[in-house]
Order: structure tokens, then C-alpha cells, then sequence
């Protein structure tokens, strides 16, 4: 458990913070790639007219 009376329970909890913002971010980057790479293939495998 954390022990929030520790003198370096902010730094701890900032810790998680950005490690919780950094996997959410790298989560959207990827949908964000998947729509941007599902649009091409959409477009690439279009018929020609």
C-alpha cells in the first residue's frame, strides 16, 4: 500500500500520472494510425475507373 505520511509520495504519485498519460497517448496514437491506414487501404483497393 502507499504510504501517503512518505516524504516522496508526490514524485510516486507523478510517477503513475505520467506513466498512465503516456500509455493512453501511445493507445490513441495507434487507433488514430489504424483509421489513417484502413483509409488508404480503402483507397488503394478502390476500383479503377
Amino acid at each position: 500500500m502507499l504510504d501517503l505520511a512518505s516524504p516522496h509520495v508526490g514524485f510516486v504519485l507523478a510517477s503513475y500520472v505520467l506513466s498512465a498519460a503516456v500509455l493512453l497517448g501511445l493507445v490513441a496514437w495507434t487507433f488514430m494510425k489504424k483509421r489513417q491506414l484502413d483509409a488508404e487501404a480503402r483507397r488503394h483497393s478502390a476500383p479503377e475507373e
